[in-house]
């Protein structure tokens, strides 16, 4: 795995939790070269620690996270068909109300979709664009995340 800026570390007694893959396949690597072990974790009930909770179901889905929200609420993630659809409608609105509709802006505001973005509608309604890492203070929702768990004596450095 080439970028570890982005992965956060839990310290536990026994051993450490590191969260924030950007893919599955970042994940499954970053396992294999430090010798770790993948697993599901969950931030729920508003902690801010992870616990092991498989609820996500990511390693069967491949993805590395999922969350957990109120029935009233959907979610879109940036690798489902529907999200493209609607970061696009969000996007023209905002051109329409900064009046600002100008072709090279369209090109440089493809990317919404990048990493961790998340779109939560309520009531057919764009309720939110957010974050994984937000969802969990804005919404206190539970975020579900994939994870690799490395006993404290197998750390080896970077």
């Amino acid at each position: 795995m080439e970028n570890t800026e982005r992965l956060q570390n839990y310290e536990f007694e026994n051993y450490t939790i590191i969260t924030n893959f950007e893919t599955y396949n970042d994940a499954v690597d970053y396992a294999s070269e430090k010798g770790g072990e993948l697993v599901e974790v969950g931030f729920t009930n508003g902690h801010d620690n992870p616990e092991p909770n498989a609820s996500g179901h990511l390693v069967e889905l491949k993805k590395t996270f999922r969350v957990g929200l109120d029935p009233e609420y959907q979610v879109l993630y940036s690798d489902d068909a529907k999200f493209q659809e609607m970061a696009e409608v969000i996007l023209e609105n905002m051109k329409e109300k900064e009046n600002d509709i100008a072709p090279e802006d369209w090109i440089s505001d493809q990317n919404i979709a990048q990493g961790d973005r998340i779109i939560i509608i309520k009531n057919g309604d764009v309720n939110t664009v957010t974050t994984r890492e937000r969802i969990k203070y804005l919404m206190r929702g539970n975020l579900y995340e994939l994870a690799v768990r490395i006993e404290n004596n197998d750390i080896k450095e970077a």
